[in-house]
């Protein structure tokens, strides 16, 4: 019976210890507490339509069905130094014939293409974060001022810097809204292997 009762008291020890190392380090990623300093918080109310998540069958976007430059074309590069992104292939993506979102496949990029094309208004780009490459499986470590680079196929480049990095719901789907600014607005899945929520990280073209 005694032997019991300890084996019962040390395990709920094990749980207590284990919900409290939980609870201390999820601020400390800057995921969950909202005033952190260096990254600029900006809170996205939550919608009634769902960003379409790729592990799932998403619901249709409006305006998604143009599927831009083709399945196959690439339309630009991505690279992330601090994450040891280079040279990832951008692709375009409209939805199917369901309303399901064409996501580009393995360590590749999804511009979305009823966005904004990229360099004009609002670009909204998406990659995996725990599957087929997980390109963007640590998006949530960018901060304020780290460095996105893009290569258009013709020949140009720009230099984007983070402005902004929040955790929004997957109906945010005011992400992909027009703006009157040229901005990235890159996003992914968190966390990962659960994906109930959206790491959404903005950058804006570095200043001449």
């Amino acid at each position: 019976m005694m032997g019991a009762m300890r084996r019962n008291l040390i395990a709920g020890l094990l749980i207590a210890g284990g919900l409290a190392l939980m609870a201390t380090s999820l601020p400390a990623l800057g995921l969950v507490r909202m005033g952190s300093s260096d990254v600029g918080i900006q809170p996205i109310p939550a919608l009634g339509e769902p960003l379409s998540p790729p592990h799932q069958h998403p619901k249709f976007l409006p305006g998604t069905g143009n599927t831009g430059a083709g399945p196959s074309q690439v339309v630009a590069y991505l690279s992330i130094p601090k994450l040891g992104i280079k040279n990832a292939q951008i692709f375009d993506r409209g939805v199917d014939g369901g309303g399901n979102m064409l996501i580009a496949k393995g360590y590749a990029v999804t511009h979305y293409a009823n966005s904004s094309p990229i360099g004009s208004g609002n670009a909204v780009l998406y990659g995996h974060d725990d599957i087929e490459g997980s390109i963007f499986g640590r998006l949530k470590d960018l901060a304020i001022g780290d460095e996105l680079d893009v290569a258009l196929t013709d020949g140009t480049s720009v230099v984007y810097h983070v402005t902004a990095r929040t955790i929004v719901a997957p109906t945010a789907v005011q992400i992909l809204q027009p703006t009157n600014d040229v901005r990235l607005t890159v996003f992914t899945c968190w966390p990962n292997w659960v994906d109930t929520q959206r790491v959404v990280v903005t950058a804006v073209p570095a200043a001449a």
